[in-house]
């Protein structure tokens, strides 16, 4: 059988690899969290990411996209089960207080460890390259929902009674959000447990205050 010039060609051009047989997305994610964890999003580079991912730069384009996409999913792969938590705490909290003291316990557990390294998206925040991009869009997104996910909390809070209705609580929401935005950046830069619980107890201490909740 005759073989033509362009089937010769075709024959020979390298075919494009794909995604590892075992390609596993959330695996991918996590191996990609880490090296952004430790180098942050401007000093990582596709060649380590590859590496650390187990995966060919041509498969993680194909996969992920280009290195600002990956980051915008690491990111949400990283926040998801944190939204998650508080949103289980709000839903089992006997009240407000109770609902904001576990908020802050659980920032405790997080950040106040014997190595902390402190939240990717605030330090991320701290590290993106422009205000005006969509890391730093999505970066803010994240914040906002979690910030309204407290501001909700406290809002039924005021509904039962527990706060009164002269509080504003968007202010308050924004305090709470900013508390524990802190105590992130605290755990990275000072590394210092006892100054991340220390921020916490004051923190929860002056929500009781503004929120008009006997201590």
């Amino acid at each position: 059988m005759n073989t033509t010039k362009n089937d010769k060609s075709n024959m020979g051009a390298p075919k494009a690899k794909g995604r590892p047989k075992c390609f596993n997305r959330d695996e991918a994610l996590n191996q990609a969290l880490q090296i952004f964890y430790e180098n942050g999003y401007e000093a990582t580079s596709v060649a380590q990411l590859g590496e650390a991912m187990n995966m060919k730069p041509p498969s993680l384009y194909n996969a992920f996209g280009d290195k600002e996409k990956l980051f915008i999913e690491v990111l949400d792969h990283y926040h998801k089960p944190y939204q998650e938590s508080v949103r289980q705490i709000f839903a089992e909290a006997k009240d407000t207080r109770e609902a904001i003291r576990l908020l802050m316990e659980k920032s405790k557990n997080l950040h106040a460890s014997t190595n902390p390294t402190g939240c990717l998206v605030v330090n991320s925040t701290v590290n993106v390259g422009s205000e005006d991009s969509p890391i730093a869009d999505k970066i803010k997104s994240l914040h906002d929902t979690t910030e309204n996910l407290i501001y909700q909390r406290l809002k039924e809070g005021q509904q039962s009674g527990e706060i009164s209705l002269e509080v504003k609580i968007t202010k308050l929401a924004r305090y709470v959000s900013g508390i524990l935005l802190g105590a992130a950046a605290l755990a990275r830069g000072q590394k210092s447990p006892a100054a991340v619980k220390d921020l916490l107890d004051q923190g929860y201490q002056g929500f009781l205050g503004l929120a008009g909740i006997s201590r």
